[in-house]
């Protein structure tokens, strides 16, 4: 072949080599913050395919199959009333009834998701008993008292599994030391639970002066919305100990529901300020816990 030739068709070789790199450039995007090619072309089953050396993620193990609560059947309020159980350390406390081992409470809950049972709020139980709004299918409140770090440890990761969410009155002055901190309470406020009051210093209020029972509602109140920033209007009565006076001084303080010790389920006319509680002790048999649900 001639020299010259030979010399063009190379040049020329070359240059269409060259065109075509370019329009591949250009034809796939670039992730300058990952520095990889994607190719934009999906499968049969829109998948995008990408390029890279970066390992592949692993999603999570699902946890336990339970009917996501938004998609609840939603109906008025139960004539066989709303149960709210009162639970306080997910521990086992040798000699101590308020301490409900991780294996029972496992089981309690696993039972309650069985029978399709979805957590509520104080805040949708209020709703429901003043507005007359919707709650979903057999309702149920869930309240740890005193605000243990195993609720947070231990409770809260059960809960979760099976798609429950709670609310844990706190005692303000006792954050920290064996009990939850506000690190963990403000966790626990962000993934859809509440948190509300148990006072400052868990006395019985019913001893207590008019001046020294509304310091400790007002103040553990005022504790918790500026930590977390939430609204807090409910308040859990240490060892359910109450008087006039503390109900008149409710309202005041900016509670809208108050929570006892008494047993039995929430029905609609209650007294807002003094609602029933179930309490769930540790070595609880199954079939006793199973009684108190209709």
């Amino acid at each position: 072949m001639n020299p010259n030739r030979k010399l063009i068709f190379g040049a020329a070789s070359i240059l269409v080599l060259l065109l075509i790199a370019l329009t591949v450039r250009l034809l796939v995007p670039y992730d300058f913050e990952s520095a990889i090619y994607t190719n934009p072309i999906k499968s049969d089953n829109d998948a995008q395919l990408t390029k890279s050396n970066k390992p592949a993620l692993t999603p999570p193990a699902p946890s336990a199959t339970v009917p996501p609560e938004n998609k609840a059947k939603m109906v008025v309020f139960p004539q066989e009333g709303i149960p709210v159980l009162m639970y306080h350390s997910i521990k086992t406390l040798p000699g101590n009834s308020l301490g409900v081992p991780v294996k029972q409470f496992t089981e309690e809950m696993a039972w309650l998701c069985r029978q399709g049972y979805h957590s509520i709020s104080p805040d949708d139980l209020y709703e429901s008993l003043i507005n007359q709004g919707l709650v979903p299918e057999k309702p149920i409140l869930l309240t740890f008292d005193d605000g243990y770090s195993d609720n947070y440890s231990s409770a809260w990761p059960i809960l979760r599994q099976y798609g429950f969410r709670a609310t844990f009155f706190i005692i303000t002055n006792s954050t920290g030391r064996g009990m939850m901190n506000w690190d963990q309470l403000s966790d626990l406020s962000k993934q859809g639970n509440t948190v509300a009051s148990h006072t400052v210093h868990h006395l019985d209020l019913s001893k207590l002066s008019e001046s020294q029972q509304e310091r400790e509602m007002t103040v553990s109140k005022l504790e918790i919305e500026s930590h977390l920033g939430v609204g807090v209007q409910s308040l859990c009565f240490p060892s359910g100990k109450y008087n006039k006076t503390t109900l008149a001084l409710m309202p005041k303080a900016g509670y809208k529901l108050g929570f006892t010790t008494k047993p039995g389920k929430v029905y609609l006319g209650d007294n807002l300020l003094t609602l029933n509680r179930e309490r769930i002790y540790g070595s609880m048999p199954m079939a006793s816990f199973q009684w108190l649900f209709p």
